[in-house]
């Protein structure tokens, strides 16, 4: 089972659990991880398995660093706007091709 469905799953059985069992599962899912970084090319997916256990188990008042950064969609100018469609744009398109 990938990491992120362990986690969803333990996640949505999460009310049922004592605390300590709780703890005990995510030292577990946590080693696990840790043991995945040897292998080549898992650095991303343990960097994001490891975000969604923050964003779920703990209390944290932002999900990411970048999460107060920036301006909101409504705040930006007309010119602002049109650059901003104009990457997601080129994003999308470069998605699609790979």
């Amino acid at each position: 089972m990938d990491c992120i469905d362990k986690i969803l799953e333990f996640y949505n059985n999460k009310e049922i659990l004592k605390y300590r069992e709780i703890k005990i599962r995510l030292g577990k899912i946590l080693i696990e991880l840790m043991n995945q970084l040897n292998e080549p090319g898992n650095l991303i997916r343990v960097q994001n398995c490891l975000i969604l256990m923050i964003n779920l188990f703990f209390d944290i008042e932002y999900p990411d660093y970048l999460h107060i950064q920036g301006k909101s969609i409504n705040e930006l100018s007309e010119g602002e706007l049109k650059i901003v469609y104009d990457l997601l744009r080129s994003e999308l398109n470069n998605c699609s091709t790979n």
